[in-house]
């Protein structure tokens, strides 16, 4: 009798403290799917001669305890989505950061699918993350462009002024669309990381990145000084190894 009564105690303050939490969604955020009405609005004010389908498909990602309603559509001409797309808050208040609750928020794969066509155009050996769901509407507002090199040896200077350039040329026709997606370039560079499954010990890791997303002479600089350390790392004493990505 006691172990059930400890049990229904225990429940009792599980769900006082569920009831004691606050949500404070951003603005935009709904607890249902947005309407036909509003994904339509949401694409004329990116284009004005947008086209919605009013038939959608409903994606569930399990693994991510989250919800995407597609409308297909068609924005500046790119065959694209638009859609009420699941994103987690977490709560307020008592053990603030501990639950979340889903709410909707409505996007587009308009930018993801653009900047697809512009990077297989102007740069085909270069690639953009995967295409999948959740790439196409990232929660973090960002679409990356790895830059593939056709050696693992440090650019010179000048083959690093040719990239830059070539970034830059992407960038600026990406940015003259009506985008809201930061675009972001990672260039190969080796780093310093942990071996944190193993012997703690530090090491340098060959297949790894620097990146940049904004093109001033400053900027500039300030990357070079950045990607010229990081390959100073094969300098040093610590083993170097090149990590596989895959899961």
């Amino acid at each position: 009798m006691r172990k059930i009564l400890s049990i229904l105690f225990l429940c009792l303050i599980i769900i006082l403290c569920l009831s004691a939490c606050t949500y404070n969604p951003p603005e935009g955020y709904t607890e249902e799917h947005h309407t036909y009405e509003e994904i339509l609005k949401f694409a004329k004010s990116i284009d004005h001669n947008a086209e919605v389908s009013d038939e959608y498909t409903d994606t569930t990602i399990e693994a991510w305890n989250r919800n995407f309603r597609e409308y297909p559509a068609i924005i500046n001409g790119v065959e694209c989505h638009v859609s009420s797309v699941g994103d987690l808050v977490w709560n307020d208040g008592f053990a603030a950061g501990e639950f979340c609750r889903q709410y909707y928020v409505i996007d587009t794969d308009y930018d993801y699918l653009a900047l697809n066509q512009i990077v297989s155009e102007k740069e085909p050996d270069w690639k953009i993350s995967e295409n999948n769901i959740g790439n196409r509407y990232n929660w973090n507002n960002l679409i990356s462009v790895d830059i593939e090199s056709d050696s693992k040896e440090q650019l010179t200077d000048e083959e690093f002024e040719m990239v830059w350039q070539r970034a830059k040329g992407i960038y600026s026709t990406y940015n003259n669309l009506p985008v809201r997606k930061r675009l972001l370039f990672c260039l190969p560079a080796p780093e310093e990381s942990i071996n944190y499954n193993g012997d703690g010990k530090e090491f340098v890791r060959l297949n790894a990145y620097v990146y940049f997303e904004s093109f001033s002479e400053n900027d500039k600089l300030k990357l070079i000084e950045q990607y010229k350390k990081a390959w100073k790392l094969l300098e040093t004493d610590l083993p170097v190894y090149e990590v596989s990505t895959e899961e």
